[in-house]
């Protein structure tokens, strides 16, 4: 599990789609974890490939972001 420490917006990289992924996620205590699994693997029949995991201030960075990406302000 990694736990993120810092987010920021990098607007020198790109965005590119390769497939489908499918994700879990669960928060307990001060931790907000992310689960995604191997590319097609939409049954999770495999390991998780990435893992990330959030405090609650980290969160509610990406929090923010995501209402950016969203419109909602």
């Amino acid at each position: 599990m990694a736990r993120i420490i810092s987010l920021k917006k990098d607007t020198t990289k790109k965005n590119y789609s390769r497939g489908q992924s499918v994700s879990d996620y669960n928060f307990e205590g001060g931790s907000f974890s992310i689960w995604t699994y191997k590319n097609g693997d939409i049954n999770r029949s495999g390991d998780c490939s990435q893992n990330l995991q959030f405090d609650k201030e980290h969160a509610r960075v990406l929090r923010d972001a995501l209402n950016d990406f969203l419109g909602d302000t």
